[in-house]
């Protein structure tokens, strides 16, 4: 049937969707999940996506016409659509935004990033005799085919530059068919990691056995209830809870192996770039070419061409960070995803505001895919739905090495000014006569903040109003909000310029190393001082022992294995404990848990260092304890007696406004209404974090709601206050 009418999801902020005439020469092209160029509003053509196809629309008389097709086949298919929309409806976010987060429309670059190589195209007998026959009437071509004949083949720059000819010599065998030129993409260094013969301990085997019987025979798409969250329940979902060190990694490896095996794809998914180095090697030491990776230290071409081989059937894993999740995999069976406790999973920045855990769960019920979310601390939420039976819990309680895990001690350093203590840096000093490696780990950027040592002001980004952080190799202060800067300044309110300096950040805790340890090869590895693309090269040199000690955040704190580290210094524990939030204790734990994993994986025994100014707080001594269970029971008795997750769904809504006043009085008005409307407890309005961003007020309310339901009820709300322009709405928070 040819249809006359397209109905379109256009990626901007708007909540509808159109309706546009199909011109007559696309109607035997235009199929549902293409881009499609269209005209919109004041703008001559924009790409917008095709979800449904009509034979007549209530608005006929005023439709517009579709300009041209954007995309020659779909990009999008049945499931891909249905997922768009349950985001769009749970997340409160814009169809069309939704569609381009799923289908960012990579296109390969023209000229494409890839190394020419040259090889022999002909017997050998007959090389030697082109050789002697050219040697004098065409000698460069000559000394080409001689360079050539000890090699399989030569990268053509290195070819020509060693023979010291140009590229007319070479074109000229070429099309004699003497030699043959192909090319490969140019790839960036990659983590090595030796191949290992494993044999699976009793707890994987156990744990693999019942993920294999959930993808063996493949399952057909089913209509499972959904929890909470967007939460599926069934059998198909399982947290893998592992000890550091007990191999989770290998079962995901096998679990992966067994879906390939059956015609299927799987999705593996990490919450920091730095850890894919490693994961990639190990899954490329079983996989070969069938890996794809996805992640935004990738260039564009390199996204682009991981992505082109997933949706052309070339790879069969794909391997990435949160966005990873809507790879195109037509025949998905698995999604795996490490370190399922991570908030990094959750976007919290822009729109969809999605939960990858949950977008996952989602995905896999629309398609019959298994779920395994695998961690040695998962989230309160994950352990909470795995011991009521939504998920199946496996778990693995001995290391794949069998040593002793590493002993762990409690500085106190209430009365310390320096970042490292005495016992640390004692600690440190022994390791490296012992020719072993160190990780110090500081969540938190830049030097410190700044005050004035006269009036005890201190130094605040004017339009966020929240302390600017000072980084010393720039001299400057930075708000690491909005972005503003500021040379070391006065004071603002009283015109010193004795400024003190408190805290500490990673930058700091480089330059103290640097001053205590002058002689030792280290390096600093965060967000700030690690460029794209730097990350492979880095952790590889730690590994080959160029590098003796590691200096950073919750990037190094995750998932790396690197057998010769046996001290871990955690130089302040307290970085997350007094934030106002109720996931504070919970990141806590996770953190110095995670952190203290990262010591004593080979056979030379681990030492963990956890310095903190609240040595009896009882969350850092059960993180100390390794004890995850004892934390499960402390936190999930607090979180249903205030009514937290994953009692609740938790909403916050934000309004911002350059007039302070006026913020607030909207953010009363939106309560009053919320409450009326008896959707779940409403909290505030109270300052949001930052109050002040980018010179506009803001305010927030914070709604524990009991359904999905309320989704709806807050944008309604919104809607009806006509406050769409000024008011943020994140599901499920991870602030």
């Amino acid at each position: 049937m040819k249809y006359a009418v397209a109905e379109v999801a256009v990626p901007l902020a708007v909540e509808q969707t159109f309706d546009y005439k199909i011109p007559e020469a696309l109607r035997d092209l235009i199929r549902v999940g293409q881009r499609v160029l269209v005209p919109f509003r004041e703008q001559e053509k924009i790409e917008a996506f095709v979800i449904a196809l009509k034979e007549i629309s209530p608005f006929e008389s005023r439709l517009r016409e579709i300009a041209a097709l954007a995309s020659r086949e779909p990009e999008l298919n049945e499931y891909d659509l249905a997922l768009a929309r349950w985001i769009s409806e749970y997340y409160l976010a814009p169809l069309g935004i939704v569609l381009q987060a799923m289908a960012p429309g990579h296109a390969l670059p023209q000229r494409e990033n890839v190394i020419k190589y040259v090889r022999l195209n002909v017997p050998l007998p007959e090389v030697l005799a082109q050789i002697e026959a050219r040697r004098r009437r065409a000698p460069q071509q000559a000394a080409l085919l001689r360079a050539l004949l000890t090699v399989e083949a030569l990268p053509e720059r290195e070819l020509l530059a060693r023979v010291g000819c140009g590229a007319g010599s070479l074109r000229a065998l070429a099309q004699a068919g003497l030699v043959a030129i192909t090319k490969k993409p140019r790839e960036r260094i990659e983590f090595h990691e030796a191949p290992k013969v494993i044999t699976l301990t009793a707890g994987q085997q156990r744990a693999l056995e019942a993920i294999v019987q959930a993808l063996t025979p493949a399952p057909s798409p089913i209509d499972e209830p959904r929890e909470r969250g967007g939460r599926q329940a069934g059998v198909r979902t399982f947290l893998l809870h592992g000890i550091n060190n007990s191999g989770k990694t290998e079962v995901y490896i096998r679990a992966c192996q067994h879906a390939l095996e059956h015609n299927g794809q799987a999705i593996v998914l990490v919450p920091e770039i730095s850890l894919t180095p490693q994961l990639i090697a190990r899954f490329r030491n079983y996989f070969g070419a069938k890996i794809a990776v996805y992640h935004s230290g990738l260039t564009d071409a390199e996204r682009a061409r991981h992505w082109q081989r997933l949706k052309n059937g070339e790879a069969q894993i794909a391997i990435g960070v949160r966005a990873a999740i809507f790879a195109p995999c037509p025949k998905l069976k698995l999604i795996v995803i490490d370190e399922e406790h991570e908030s990094t999973y959750k976007q919290d920045d822009t729109v969809p505001r999605y939960h990858v855990r949950d977008v996952a769960l989602k995905r896999a019920q629309l398609t019959g895919a298994t779920v395994v979310l695998g961690s040695a601390t998962p989230s309160i939420e994950s352990y909470f739905h795995a011991r009521h039976g939504r998920y199946r819990l496996l778990e693995l309680t001995e290391r794949v090495v069998p040593t002793q895990p590493p002993t762990i001690k409690i500085i106190d350093m209430r009365d310390r000014k320096n970042l490292l203590s005495p016992i640390l840096r004692a600690k440190i000093e022994q390791r490296l006569k012992n020719n072993e490696q160190i990780i110090l780990f500081l969540n938190r950027l830049g030097y410190s903040i700044a005050i004035c040592r006269r009036c005890r002001q201190t130094v605040k980004c004017p339009h966020c109003q929240i302390a600017l952080t000072v980084y010393m190799h720039e001299q400057e202060l930075r708000c690491r909000y909005c972005g503003y800067t500021l040379k070391m300044p006065r004071c603002r309110s009283c015109g010193s310029t004795e400024l003190v300096f408190e805290g500490g950040g990673t930058e700091r805790l480089e330059l103290e190393v640097h001053k205590t340890f002058p002689h030792i090869n280290f390096r600093r590895m965060d967000s700030e001082s690690v460029r794209r693309g730097e990350h492979a090269a880095i952790l590889e040199a730690f590994r080959q022992g160029q590098i003796q000690l590691l200096v950073g955040t919750q990037m190094i704190g995750l998932g790396l294995d690197f057998p010769n580290v046996t001290l871990v210094g955690i130089v302040s524990a307290d970085t997350l404990l007094d934030f106002p939030d109720f996931r504070a204790g919970e990141r806590t734990f996770q953190l110095i848990s995670q952190a203290a994993g990262r010591a004593g994986r080979g056979e030379r025994p681990g030492e963990v260092i956890i310095q903190t100014r609240h040595p009896d707080n009882e969350i850092i001594q059960l993180a100390a304890a390794q004890d995850y269970r004892a934390f499960y029971k402390h936190e999930i008795a607090l979180r249903e007696a205030l009514g937290y997750p994953p009692f609740t769904t938790i909403i916050f809504v934000t309004v911002e406004h350059r007039n302070e006043a006026k913020a607030h009085e909207q953010a009363n008005r939106l309560k009053e209404r919320l409450e009326v409307r008896k959707v779940g407890e409403v909290l505030g309005p109270a300052r949001a974090l930052p109050y002040r961003l980018r010179g506009r007020s803001r305010w927030q309310l914070m709604l524990k709601a009991l359904s999905e339901s309320a989704q709806k009820a807050v944008w309604e709300t919104v809607t009806e206050l006509k406050l769409a322009d000024s008011v943020t709405v994140n599901v499920d928070p991870q602030l």
